[in-house]
């Protein structure tokens, strides 16, 4: 018989034999792989609307023809892309939408970060069990330390850098970096994309950055260009432009009774979140010069109808100085477009304007992609890394101010011979895909096979 000072050793032993198979085959399972399924996983996150979120709009479709299932975790703020809803790979998770109240512009930041915080716990939670988990940055907080935490459940984490969170504060806050939140932002940021398994970035000029400011290692980053997706297309030579005008919907009625794209009048267009890094002011400058020009020099310059899609911040701002101020030559449109109507209106327009300047100098606008992948040549506020994908006199120009942008805005639309130049090279950018460089880029981290 066991003796009595023996049996609660003998009874500890028995209990640890069978908590073993419980915590190996039912705890442990259940804390780290919830409802994983046979399928490889991933979980895309974007603190933004889906809908206006292109770039991981594409992700999460190329994932899904891989076999993937794709967790698609953002604010459904208006109508999401067909492609996405009606594909059987990918499910949409919306995070709660935060509606600010009056008082503290602080006091609402920390509501809407703690709802953020909630929010996301739950919905990883949910999802834990997933192979990797890719995120947009910025925003970086508080989904990095958030994404960080994850890694423990196996989970590895892959950032997709669009700009630096970072230097898009330090633009809000009048470009000093000592502002107290843009140093938590910076230490943060910096701090938590060490924790990465990978990385990708939208130039070259951004990940040697993050591989000389950050410590980042150059054979984790890849390097992955943004890249119009398939609905945007140039219009074929043998579409009636001029019929289509006319019929479509939402924009029939906007252009003036005596505007004509046959006698040489012209439509550009420009994408705008409204906000201190893309200078809309500039653009209605430069169209005033155009008037200015028109009633003082030369009467034979062909009328320009502007449209101005997107929304933000800044909006009304500028919409009442298009308001304020009385046209002639010009017209000014504001609007707001489905992602079914948008790639429409870029293939009916003659140029694409960017006002993009980039708060950190690192990032390519992804409106340039979708302008050229539609044909349209596009005039371009300068910095350096735009030489990456634009060539000034090959398929855009570029303009350092109003006035440049005006001098640019005259030789692209008299001079028919500029177009043709601008226009070939663009129709040459439009043959790059986002497929092939999305199987490049993650082919070259291995995630693929």
């Amino acid at each position: 018989m066991i003796e009595e000072s023996h049996l609660k050793w003998v009874s500890l032993l028995i209990a640890v034999y069978l908590t073993v198979p419980l915590l190996g085959y039912i705890l442990i399972p259940y804390l780290l792989y919830g409802n994983r399924s046979t399928k490889k996983r991933v979980i895309l996150y974007v603190l933004g609307d889906i809908g206006h979120s292109p770039r991981m709009c594409y992700h999460a479709l190329s994932f899904s023809e891989h076999g993937w299932q794709v967790e698609f975790c953002g604010y459904v703020e208006d109508a999401l892309p067909r492609s996405i809803v009606e594909d059987p790979n990918i499910t949409v998770h919306a995070i709660p939408t935060y509606r600010g109240r009056n008082g503290s512009k602080l006091l609402s930041m920390v509501r809407k970060v703690a709802l953020q915080i909630f929010a996301i716990t739950r919905q990883l939670w949910e999802l834990r069990g997933s192979d990797y988990l890719l995120m947009q940055n910025p925003p970086t907080i508080p989904i990095l330390p958030l994404a960080m935490l994850y890694r423990f459940t196996g989970c590895k984490l892959i950032i997709d850098w669009h700009n630096l969170g970072y230097s898009i504060l330090q633009m809000k806050f009048g470009g000093s970096f000592w502002h107290p939140i843009i140093v938590i932002h910076y230490i943060v940021e910096r701090l938590f994309a060490k924790f990465a398994t990978y990385n990708l970035t939208v130039t070259k000029a951004m990940k040697n950055y993050l591989v000389n400011s950050f410590g980042l290692s150059s054979k984790r980053i890849a390097v992955l260009y943004d890249r119009p997706a398939a609905q945007f297309q140039p219009l074929p030579e043998t579409c009636d432009r001029d019929r289509m005008l006319k019929t479509e919907s939402f924009i029939k009625d906007l252009l003036p009774s005596d505007f004509d794209i046959k006698k040489g009048d012209k439509l550009i267009v420009t994408s705008t979140s409204f906000t201190a890094d893309e200078d809309i002011g500039v653009l209605l400058g430069a169209l005033k010069i155009y008037e200015n020009s028109y009633e003082k020099f030369d009467q034979e310059l062909p009328r320009i109808m502007c449209f101005i899609t997107g929304k933000g911040p800044l909006k009304q701002k500028y919409v009442d100085q298009v308001m304020a101020y009385e046209w002639h030559r010009c017209k000014v449109e504001f609007l707001w477009l489905s992602a079914e109507d948008y790639p429409k209106l870029l293939r009916l327009c003659d140029y694409g304007v960017s006002l993009h300047t980039s708060s950190s100098g690192l990032d390519l606008p992804m409106k340039i992609l979708d302008m050229l992948g539609s044909g349209l040549p596009v005039i371009a506020s300068n910095y350096p890394v735009l030489d990456e994908l634009l060539q000034h006199n090959v398929n855009g120009l570029k303009f350092i101010d109003r006035r440049e942008l005006h001098e640019s805005l005259i030789f692209a639309v008299k001079d028919s011979e500029i177009y043709k130049t601008l226009r070939k090279g663009a129709l040459i950018e439009a043959e790059n895909r986002w497929n092939s460089s999305w199987e490049s880029a993650i082919g070259e981290l291995k995630i693929i096979q």
